[in-house]
């Protein structure tokens, strides 16, 4: 058997092939017995037909086609493994050229885990940001807190801002329904700006039972390209009119949410939240910088099927995000006007950089011997099933996958805590 390996572009390998006839001999049997298992031949036991049999019997080509699969199938796989590569995706048949002397040639192409060098990962240094929280912060907060336990009371008057209201209201371009742009008994406060630049303004004066029609022009760089800049019709219908009564922060409001002593322990357990919450974001911002310096100098070609793998999962990290807010992919897809293609394609420069932060954060913990007992996995495995949603009906969960992915997490988290302990 001769053997050939070539590198080519985007991490992929052609291996080439030559088999003789009598390496190739045995896989005509094994094509004979598969073939008199799947057909029945008479006289035969399934399985026991002899091979000239069954090529008189089902055809000579036939016979040859499958012996050809199953030498090329396992032949590959065979010096795949000897060879100690790691393919990535399917292995692609480029060329299959039987031999005047009975034996085969054939090349085969496939992707592989490039190599990855991480460079001085050791002289990585990122900024350290001081963290501090100030009154406004906590404030806003408070006021937060005030809101969600104000109480509304319906009111027989105009409405002014500061009011809860609900409302029936479309938008029309061009006398045309807008794609989502109807909704019935819209809760909303007035003045705090949820909606288009001047909307709210138009509904101040409006009393229960009143209607008004009126227009709006989009903001050239509104998140709708299709609305962008034009003149937007919009009618609305005022349903109700509420009062809000926001309640200030006192010892009695602080006991009243149900795990506070007095206003005192409320703001202090505020602020230790929007520090921790700052703290996560600088964290995040820190790790993203190391990813940077990371990934700065890697001149690996990323295979095809990796970059496509990536882009599936930021795709279903999306859909899964706009599940949470009670939105699909397919209406946000129509609501920034992208196919699904289009958006992938604006997505590949991110998925490339986080399949080689994935890969050099691998050798990194590779390189430096990092380990990921099977204890750390189930505790953090039964954390994550504690905390996901219910599965939907059908739905399976692929256990070895998720635990897969949770040991590459952990093991990125001790890369990371080992090149933050650098700064």
């Amino acid at each position: 058997m001769k053997i050939e390996l070539k590198n080519l572009p985007k991490s992929q390998l052609e291996l080439s092939v030559e088999l003789s006839a009598n390496e190739l001999a045995p896989y005509f049997d094994a094509a004979a017995a598969e073939l008199s298992r799947q057909n029945s031949i008479k006289g035969f036991r399934p399985g026991f037909a002899p091979k000239d049999v069954v090529a008189r019997e089902l055809g000579q080509d036939k016979l040859k086609r499958l012996a050809f699969d199953l030498a090329i199938k396992e032949k590959s796989n065979e010096i795949i493994a000897e060879r100690k590569i790691s393919p990535v995706g399917d292995v692609k048949i480029n060329k299959v050229a039987p031999q005047e002397n009975g034996g085969l040639e054939f090349v085969t192409a496939f992707s592989v885990i490039p190599r990855i060098d991480p460079g001085d990962y050791k002289k990585i240094k990122v900024p350290v940001e001081e963290i501090k929280v100030d009154e406004a912060e906590i404030k806003t907060v408070l006021d937060d807190i005030r809101k969600s336990r104000a109480e509304n009371s319906a009111v027989d008057r105009p409405a002014q801002k500061g009011d809860r209201v609900e409302i029936d209201f479309s938008v029309k371009k061009d006398g045309v329904l807008v794609d989502g742009g109807e909704s019935k008994q819209h809760p909303l406060v007035l003045g705090e700006g949820h909606f288009i630049d001047g909307f709210e303004n138009n509904l101040v004066g409006l009393k229960e039972g009143e209607s008004k029609s009126f227009f709006l022009t989009a903001p050239v760089d509104y998140q709708n390209k299709d609305l962008a800049g034009k003149k937007i019709d919009f009618e609305v219908k005022m349903n109700l009119v509420q009062e809000r009564k926001i309640p200030e922060i006192s010892d009695e409001f602080a006991k009243s949410l149900g795990r506070f002593a007095s206003a005192e322990d409320l703001k202090k357990n505020v602020a230790e939240g929007v520090k921790a919450e700052k703290e996560l974001k600088v964290k995040e911002k820190q790790r993203a910088q190391i990813v940077e310096a990371l990934v700065k100098n890697i001149d690996a070609e990323i295979p095809l099927e990796l970059t496509q793998l990536e882009l599936s999962k930021m795709t279903a990290e999306l859909a899964d995000s706009l599940a949470r807010m009670n939105m699909t992919l397919e209406n946000y897809l129509n609501h920034i006007a992208k196919t699904p293609e289009e958006l992938k394609k604006d997505w590949e420069p991110q998925a490339e950089k986080r399949v080689k932060a994935s890969l050099v954060l691998k050798e990194i913990a590779a390189q430096e011997n990092i380990q990921v007992s099977d204890s750390e996995i189930e505790e953090r495995l039964n954390h994550t099933l504690r905390s996901a949603p219910p599965l939907a009906p059908g739905q399976n969960l692929d256990l070895t996958a998720l635990r897969g992915y949770v040991k590459s997490v952990i093991r990125n988290e001790k890369v990371f805590e080992l090149l933050e302990s650098q700064t």
